[in-house]
């Protein structure tokens, strides 16, 4: 896609309704809306479940990124510490949600971050149970063709 196709689109990041994943772990809904400048009706959204730690990765990708283009009239928005205690609180909870949807919006005018990898890696949607943010699981290794039965183990 050209760079004008992708400048008919507004983009709108929405981080909401947190929830306690079974495994124990905090997950947000990331919504990421393209909205045509041309044609308004026109709307595409994208829907993702990501928890902190996804949210952390991608914060530090996107601040290296953006002190590499030397922007120095913004500033990269700040991330809410990592922490093991008090972070199922709904003060916690709250912060994260609101930093994470700061960084995503941060983005919008930036080309460089708004169209990186790392943001479109993201918002892939993952077939993986919990929809977890990170490389494909790699396919299971090709089991060699059977000449036959195994042979029996010897004795020791």
């Amino acid at each position: 896609m050209s760079r004008k196709g992708k400048d008919e689109f507004r983009r709108l990041y929405t981080v909401s309704d947190p929830r306690t994943h079974p495994k124990g772990y905090t997950e947000y809904k990331v919504t990421a809306q393209f909205i045509s400048k041309k044609n308004p009706e026109d709307i595409k959204e994208v829907v993702v479940w990501r928890r902190y730690s996804d949210f952390r990765r991608l914060h530090g990708d996107l601040a290296f990124t953006h002190r590499n283009l030397f922007r120095r009239l913004e500033e990269f928005p700040a991330f809410p510490r990592a922490q093991v205690f008090g972070r199922f609180e709904a003060a916690v909870i709250e912060e994260r949600r609101k930093g994470a949807e700061d960084m995503l919006r941060f983005t919008v005018h930036i080309p460089a971050l708004n169209n990186s990898p790392q943001l479109k890696e993201f918002f892939r949607v993952r077939g993986r149970p919990g929809g977890r943010w990170g490389p494909p699981s790699p396919p299971p290794p090709a089991l060699p063709w059977s000449r036959g039965p195994l042979p029996a183990p010897r004795p020791l």
